[in-house]
């Protein structure tokens, strides 16, 4: 699949199915060319991803919004 910009990418990737190859497609593009602030902030975020970090991953509840 092919988008002409990061925007309709990631409405694609918002509005497919969970896990479709449409949504896989668009979160790959989303990442490849996210703006260079949203990249970092996904870096960082990524880098202080742990257990207990609120997130809802890792097999616990949501603790933090």
């Amino acid at each position: 699949m092919e988008f002409k910009s990061f925007e309709e990418a990631l409405e694609v990737c918002m509005n497919a199915a969970d896990n479709s190859p449409q949504q896989v497609a668009a979160m790959i593009y989303c990442l490849e060319n996210a703006p260079p602030e949203l990249r970092e902030l996904l870096l960082s975020l990524n880098k202080n991803h742990a257990p207990g970090c609120g997130c809802g991953g890792h097999g616990h509840e949501k603790t933090q919004c």
